[in-house]
């Protein structure tokens, strides 16, 4: 009992780390634009900074500034966490078997379930909105904002695919996850993980969606013994939103509808698939966990 009373007090402290650097890197962007509204006489009067401050909460919210931020936020957390996890684990003598986690099998695995997984998701998404509709708004608004049209695709595809998820696996996969299994077995230690990476992404739709996404890179995690498994499988992920998207750009240009039922059915034998592909994921590791060993 006292290992588990440890172990979700450090989970406390890692969260409050990293919503923390998510509302302290806003409001520092917000008194930075507020400050040079002042100083350029935009906002000279209490009228004035109120509409101000009105318009700026607006503004960091979207497009670019939203980029920006998350971003920061990023760059934060993996500063803060990435040595932290490094000599943590560098205390186990424990170390994963690359090529069992790695095989082609698993690899290509990892790719259909990131892939697929995206349609498995909008499954879900389509009967999250057949209860809950309203709270679909700000997701959507959200959900323009990153697209490749608001900056470099380069530079957008570097933060979305390769950066972000890397640093989101160190904190909830490697810290938060890794320290779970330590005093948890394995069900519990996926679902408090899944509900965490859930709430940090800070809106409904989102937090639904990737706190189920959660538990998933959690068993990767947990199958493969190491961060980069379940890295792999972000990146492939959020990489896959953008190939679909270009996809259904393709689709609606050459003017080709497709029926809802269709659509329904093509979604549902991908969930699936997904299902299958996560039960047939094997490393010939099963025998080690990570509450006796380190993952690095």
């Amino acid at each position: 009992m006292k290992t588990k009373i440890k172990s979700l007090a450090w989970l406390i402290l890692y969260m409050a780390i990293a919503i923390g650097v998510q509302l302290i890197v806003g409001i520092a962007m917000g008194v930075i634009i507020l400050k040079i509204g002042m100083v350029t006489g935009i906002a000279q009067n209490r009228e004035g900074i109120q509409q101000m401050l009105a318009e700026v909460a607006g503004y960091i919210s979207t497009g670019l500034p939203l980029i920006v931020i998350s971003f920061l936020v990023e760059l934060i957390l993996l500063a803060c966490f990435a040595p932290w996890y490094y000599f943590r684990e560098n205390k186990y003598d424990f170390r994963p078997d690359y090529r069992k986690a790695f095989s082609l099998k698993n690899v290509l695995c990892i790719i259909g379930i990131g892939y697929l997984g995206q349609y498995a998701i909008s499954l879900l998404l389509a009967l999250v909105h057949m209860v809950l509709p309203g709270i679909f708004q700000s997701y959507e608004e959200l959900a323009e904002n990153f697209d490749l049209g608001n900056g470099s695709p380069v530079l957008m595809i570097f933060f979305v695919c390769i950066f972000g998820p890397l640093a989101e696996e160190v904190v909830f996969r490697g810290m938060i996850y890794g320290k779970l299994r330590r005093a948890f077995s394995i069900l519990p230690s996926l679902i408090i993980s899944g509900v965490l990476f859930g709430i940090y992404h800070g809106n409904w739709v989102q937090g639904i969606y990737a706190a189920v996404f959660g538990m998933v890179l959690a068993y990767i995690y947990e199958k493969t013994q190491t961060i980069w498994g379940s890295y792999l499988l972000h990146a492939v992920f959020n990489l896959s939103s953008y190939i679909i998207m270009k996809i259904e750009e393709v689709i609606a240009d050459v003017g080709l509808k497709i029926p809802v039922l269709a659509e329904i059915l093509f979604y549902g034998i991908c969930t699936v698939v997904v299902v299958i592909l996560i039960c047939q994921f094997r490393t010939g590791s099963e025998g080690q966990n990570l509450e006796e060993n380190g993952a690095v």
